[in-house]
């Protein structure tokens, strides 16, 4: 999951020429580069504000296919 947000993040940065500093694309680089998975997934579920803001532009897209996330919508839905 990892490599794949990795690689999401060198295609999108690798469109802004040149790259903006402070982006969440940036940030997001920070993250993965330096947490451990562990670490990782506290981060991704707390309520922080910076932590909202970076789901906003998350790295993470490609790694579910659009059934498992309809199918975990439809769980949150009926919890």
């Amino acid at each position: 999951m990892i490599a794949k947000a990795l690689s999401n993040l060198d295609s999108w940065l690798g469109c802004q020429n040149p790259p903006t500093p402070g982006s969440a694309y940036q940030e997001w680089l920070g993250i993965l580069q330096t947490r451990t998975p562990a670490e990782l997934a506290a981060l991704i579920v707390t309520n922080d504000e910076d932590v909202l803001r970076l789901r906003q532009s998350s790295p993470f897209v490609g790694i579910l296919s659009p059934q498992e996330i309809w199918s975990i919508k439809r769980s949150h839905a009926a919890a």
